[in-house]
């Protein structure tokens, strides 16, 4: 069954790939173009890459709390921080860079609303009338049988053919 031109091109150029940087941070990525229509449609008309998109989503939900904030603002308050890192140029020596960047994320974490687990993480907590740390699973025994080596050239029990060293040697859980 032949397509028609313009169907053909159409399916050739969704999966057409292409390099596109993103706005905020400079990352490239290689995306296929319907991906990039559908990322610039949503933050409009600017490439944003996944990383500085979950951190728009977490800039909305990290302000939900305090304040209800626009996409458009969170994307712009995430704008403002990238540009401060890129604007300097990259520093002689990274090691301060990190230290910083990476005290801001602490300092973001620790302002983030905390999420409560419906149980603790510890499984030596005790919860109710039972203690965990005497409940623990039994052992009863090895779940590997111990194993032996017989040499059935010289047992006189040990079933076998004689015609080669591999089939001299036989494997029996004792």
């Amino acid at each position: 069954m032949a397509m028609d031109a313009p169907i053909a091109k159409k399916i050739t150029g969704q999966n057409e790939v292409d390099f596109v940087e993103c706005d905020c941070c400079g990352l490239t990525e290689e995306c296929t173009m319907s991906y990039i229509e559908t990322v610039r449609e949503r933050y409009k008309g600017k490439w944003i890459c996944g990383l500085c998109a979950e951190a728009v989503n977490d800039e909305v939900l990290r302000c939900e709390k305090q304040k209800l904030i626009s996409p458009d603002e969170a994307m712009a308050r995430h704008f403002s921080f990238c540009n401060k890192f890129r604007s300097a140029g990259p520093p002689p020596d990274p090691t301060p860079h990190l230290i910083t960047a990476m005290r801001q994320v602490l300092r973001k974490s620790l302002e983030s609303p905390k999420f409560i687990r419906s149980m603790p993480s510890s499984p030596t907590k005790n919860r109710g009338d039972v203690n965990m740390k005497l409940a623990g699973l039994a052992r009863s025994e090895s779940c590997i049988p111990s194993l032996s080596l017989v040499d059935c050239g010289m047992d006189e029990d040990c079933e076998g053919e004689k015609d080669s060293e591999l089939e001299n040697l036989k494997l029996h859980c004792v």
